[in-house]
């Protein structure tokens, strides 16, 4: 297709919001200097194309353009309605490694989940009346609130799976706020974006948040332990003189018989039993492996405060 002349028609339409510009609409001449025939329908070189900046209203896109074509002696004659759409983009990386994407969605949920309950909130484990580990282990809802952010990128990202199910091996800053190592566990997803020329796939990352604070390995202060797992060590074995593991055997309080224990023991850490009245050892376990996240995983997109110029 052959375009000889392209020009703005006036009248435009726009949809004004809080924050200025949300929609806008431009009409356009084009004359073809042949007439299509039956099924020719084409793109049109000259219009803004979808994805296109609106040059005054950097937070409008283009969508979508439609063409439609006269008749009679204005055959040749297309009248062209450009569609601009709002749209938050971002610019991640710099220099020779500076892509621009597109942000739908940022922010957080007010999930919750589910902990065993191995201590109180002042770090205290929690045992029975016999100072002994319960055979269930109580569990809890805890606050878990997910951080979602949805970006479209133009094209395919290499390392994305490096973060998935994996959590922070450095403190994140998130908006205002900072997340101690180890609190966020991440998952993300690729997803290939059908019809759109411009941005052809969608990547949405989540950040799951869990506090959790426990007098760990003996210690007396809380330790944030996020994601790893917390456990009272108790057995049925603990080592004899000779470093051998052995069922442990104590006086039964009944029959004041020594006999082996039936239930787990509370244990020193160092696999000793509990000398009486000593405070239980809580062992911590690394339950997923670290990662350092990319800034792009958490990044704030800038607000923009669009006016009527």
């Amino acid at each position: 297709m052959s375009i000889s002349v392209i020009k703005q028609r006036a009248g435009r339409k726009y949809k004004v919001g809080g924050g200025g510009i949300e929609s806008l609409r431009k009409e356009y001449i084009a004359v073809e200097t042949a007439t299509m025939g039956a099924n020719a329908e084409a793109k049109l070189p000259g219009v803004p194309a979808p994805g296109t900046a609106h040059p005054n209203h950097s937070n409008l896109v283009v969508d979508n353009y439609e063409v439609e074509e006269g008749e009679g002696p204005d055959k040749n004659t297309l009248r062209v309605t450009v569609n601009y759409e709002p749209i938050t983009t971002e610019v991640i990386g710099s220099g020779d490694d500076a892509t621009t994407v597109a942000i739908e969605e940022w922010g957080w949920d007010d999930g919750t989940d589910e902990r065993e309950l191995t201590a109180g909130v002042d770090g205290t484990p929690v045992l029975n009346s016999a100072r002994d580990p319960f055979e269930s282990v109580p569990k809890v809802s805890v606050p878990a609130p997910v951080f979602t952010k949805v970006m479209k990128f133009k094209n395919r990202q290499s390392g994305w799976r490096d973060s998935n199910c994996k959590v922070n091996g450095s403190a994140v800053t998130i908006g205002a706020e900072s997340f101690p190592v180890g609190t966020l566990l991440c998952t993300i997803a690729e997803k290939r974006i059908i019809g759109d020329e411009v941005w052809k796939y969608q990547y949405s990352v989540h950040l799951r948040f869990k506090s959790n604070k426990v007098k760990i390995e003996g210690g007396n202060t809380l330790t944030e332990i996020g994601w790893d797992a917390a456990v009272v060590d108790a057995g049925m074995r603990a080592f004899d003189e000779n470093g051998d593991p052995k069922l442990i055997r104590q006086v039964d309080s009944e029959t004041g018989k020594v006999c082996t224990v039936t239930s787990p023991a509370l244990l020193d850490g160092n696999g000793n039993k509990l000398e009486d009245g000593d405070e239980p050892y809580i062992f911590r376990f690394q339950a997923y492996e670290r990662a350092s996240f990319p800034s792009w995983f958490t990044s704030e997109p800038t607000l923009v405060e669009e006016g009527l110029t």
